[in-house]
C-alpha cells in the first residue's frame, strides 16, 4: 500500500475559507462569527462533576467553586443560542453499567487519578450512565429539538455519532461551553479542530478544579500564534453579534 492510501481526506478538506461579515474579539486573533453554521457545546455538566453532593464534591472532596460559578453564565449562553436558533448539545461522560465501553488505559488512568469508574458515590456509580451523578445539572433542561450526548471518552467525537450529526445540519462552527476546562473540553476542542471545525472557547462558560489549570488550557489554546484555536468570552460573542443585528 503507498503512503497516500493510508490517509483518509478531512471532510470538508477543499471548502473555501469562511465568510462572515460579523467578527468576535478573540485571541490571539478575532474569530470569524457564523450564526447559520453554529452549535454551542456545552460539556459534562453533571451532577457528578459540579454538583455538591456528586462525586468530585463528596468522594474526593474538591472545591467546586469555580465549577458552579460558571452555571448562571452557561445559562445565559443557552437562552441567547436558543434566541437564535443555534443547535445546543449537551454531553455527558458515562460509561455503560457493565463497563464494556470502557478501555483498559482509562480505567486504569482513572484509577491512578483517585476516582474508579464505576466506585460508589451519593448519587450512585460514579460515571455510569443512568445513575443520579451522570445527570445534568437541575439548571440545565434540554429542550426537545436539543441534543443530550452520552461520551465514554474525554473527547466528544471518540465512539459516538457527533461528527456525523454536525455534518449532516451544514454545522462548520462550534462554541465551547463546560468543564473542565484542560480535560474534556480541551481534548473536544482540540478533536474538533482536527476535523476541520471552526472553534470558539468561550473562558467565562468553562471551568476546572483549579485556576492554574483554567489558564494553562486557555494557553495552550492560544499558543503559537493562533495555530490551535481562538479564546473569547461569552460577553464579547454576545455583544458583537447583538451589534450586527
Amino acid at each position: 500500500m503507498a503512503l497516500g492510501d493510508t490517509i483518509r481526506e478531512i471532510p470538508n478538506s477543499n471548502a473555501p475559507m469562511v465568510s462572515s461579515d460579523i467578527s468576535i474579539p478573540a485571541r490571539p486573533h478575532p474569530f470569524p462569527f457564523d450564526g447559520a453554521h453554529t452549535a454551542l457545546i456545552a460539556i459534562d455538566l453533571q451532577k457528578d462533576f459540579c454538583h455538591p453532593e456528586g462525586y468530585c464534591g463528596q468522594v474526593l472532596n474538591a472545591d467546586l467553586t469555580d465549577l458552579q460559578a460558571i452555571v448562571p453564565r452557561v445559562q445565559q449562553l443557552i437562552a441567547w443560542a436558543r434566541q437564535r436558533d443555534i443547535w445546543i448539545i449537551y454531553t455527558r461522560e458515562s460509561h455503560r453499567p457493565d463497563l464494556r465501553d470502557l478501555t483498559p488505559s482509562k480505567k486504569l488512568r482513572y484509577i491512578n487519578a483517585g476516582y474508579p469508574v464505576g466506585s460508589l458515590g451519593k448519587l450512585g456509580r460514579f460515571l455510569i450512565a443512568g445513575e443520579a451523578g451522570t445527570q445534568l445539572l437541575e439548571e440545565f433542561q434540554p429542550l426537545d429539538n436539543e441534543l443530550v450526548l452520552d461520551k465514554p471518552a474525554q473527547s466528544i467525537f471518540v465512539a459516538t455519532d457527533l461528527e456525523a450529526r454536525l455534518r449532516s445540519r451544514g454545522i462548520t462552527h462550534l462554541l465551547f461551553a463546560g468543564v473542565t476546562t484542560q480535560c474534556c473540553v480541551l481534548g473536544s476542542y482540540r478533536h474538533a479542530s482536527d476535523l476541520g471545525f471552526y472553534g470558539l472557547l468561550l473562558e467565562d462558560c468553562c471551568a476546572a478544579l483549579t485556576p492554574s489549570e483554567h489558564q494553562a488550557a486557555l494557553e495552550v489554546i492560544t499558543s503559537e500564534g493562533g495555530a490551535i484555536g481562538w479564546v473569547s468570552t461569552s460577553k464579547a460573542l454576545m455583544e458583537a453579534v447583538g451589534s450586527k443585528r
